[in-house]
């Protein structure tokens, strides 16, 4: 039933609740679903506020605060000058196949067919070490 459908005796029993410090009236029905993501989100919201009071009421965020400190540069002049980054850095960022990445032994053994498959050349070469791989077959 809706707040506008109830009875006006009971109308004004639920206005003297409502009209009380921190409560919310929230119409939900699960039967039409009609405000159910509405409540979610306003308990939601309602929880992560608590959360926050209390960390800011403890001791342990005065302690890191006090460590924190953020510098902002003074302007010395009406020039504007935005963040830069530049393109060398942007496209080593984003290139997933950089050619100037070192080879391991590890991507090597996966290549050729993955651990107890891989036989490591202990002859020497370009990736001579003494790493032995075995496979085990316990029955």
């Amino acid at each position: 039933m809706r707040l506008e459908d109830v009875h006006p005796d009971s109308r004004t029993l639920i206005q003297e609740v409502l009209d009380q410090e921190g409560v919310q009236c929230i119409q939900v029905s699960c039967h039409s679903e009609e405000g159910v993501m509405d409540l979610k989100n306003k308990a939601c919201d309602a929880l992560l506020a608590h959360r926050v009071d209390n960390k800011m009421k403890g001791t342990k965020v005065n302690s890191i605060i006090n460590r924190i400190h953020v510098a902002q540069p003074k302007p010395r002049d009406d020039i504007a000058r935005p963040p830069c980054i530049p393109d060398a850095v942007k496209q080593k960022k984003y290139d997933k196949e950089d050619s100037g990445k070192r080879r391991l032994l590890k991507d090597r053994e996966l290549e050729e067919g993955g651990p107890g498959v891989y036989n490591v050349n202990l002859r020497g070469g370009s990736n001579s070490c003494m790493i032995l791989t075995f496979a085990c077959n316990l029955k």
